[in-house]
C-alpha cells in the first residue's frame, strides 16, 4: 500500500467492533474502483463473527486483512492512512480515535460515548466524525467525502512529518494533565 490509498480500521474483530457495518458501508461506497482499500488489521478468530468477515472479504477485492500487527507497522500505518474508520457500538475510551485525532489524521467514527468525549477534547472535532451506525449509507458517503481528502498526496513525507509533530506536542500534553492530576492527589 502506498500513501493515502487507504483508510484504516485497526481495532480487535468482534461483533462490537462492528467490522461487517464497516465493510457494507465501504463497498456501497465504491471507492474501491477508485483504487482505495480498507486496511483492517485485528487478529481474526475461530468465530461465526470473523468467519463471516473472511467469507465478505473473498468477494470485496479492496478490502485487505492484515491480522496482528505490531507497533512499528501500526505506527506507520497511520502515519500514512487516509482516515480511520471506528464504526464501534462500544467502546471503553477509543483509543484509535484519540490516537488519530492526536495525529491530525480524520477519523469517521460511531457516536458512542466516548467517541463523542474524545471529539469533544483539544480541537479534536476537527478531525473527528461521529456518525450513528443506523446506516450504512449515511457511512458510505461520509467515507467517500473524507477519502476525497488526500492532503498528503503532493508529499507524503511533510504529511508524516506534521503527524508526528502533532502527536508529540498531544502526548506531552496529556503526560502533563496526568502527572498533574496525580500531583494533585498525592497532595
Amino acid at each position: 500500500m502506498s500513501v493515502n490509498d487507504y483508510l484504516l480500521f485497526n481495532s480487535s474483530v468482534e461483533a462490537r467492533k462492528n467490522l461487517l457495518f464497516l465493510v457494507k458501508a465501504y463497498s456501497e461506497s465504491n471507492i474501491s474502483s477508485k483504487g482505495v482499500k480498507l486496511c483492517v488489521t485485528g487478529k481474526l478468530k475461530k468465530d461465526p463473527y470473523s468467519k463471516a468477515v473472511k467469507e465478505i472479504v473473498k468477494h470485496e477485492p479492496g478490502i485487505i486483512l492484515t491480522g496482528y500487527i505490531d507497533e512499528s507497522t501500526k505506527l506507520d500505518l497511520y502515519l500514512n492512512s487516509v482516515a480511520l474508520l471506528s464504526p464501534s457500538l462500544v467502546e471503553g475510551f477509543g483509543i484509535p480515535a484519540l490516537d488519530s485525532a492526536c495525529l491530525g489524521m480524520p477519523a469517521i467514527v460511531s457516536d458512542c460515548d466516548s467517541h463523542k468525549e474524545i471529539q469533544l477534547m483539544q480541537d479534536f472535532e476537527r478531525y473527528i466524525i461521529a456518525i450513528d451506525t443506523l446506516d450504512t449509507r449515511e457511512w458510505a458517503t461520509a467515507i467517500e467525502s473524507v477519502s476525497g481528502l488526500s492532503t498528503s498526496a503532493n508529499d507524503p513525507e511533510e504529511e508524516r512529518k506534521k503527524r508526528i509533530i502533532r502527536y508529540k506536542k498531544y502526548q506531552l500534553i496529556f503526560r502533563n494533565k496526568f502527572e498533574d492530576g496525580l500531583n494533585d492527589l498525592i497532595s
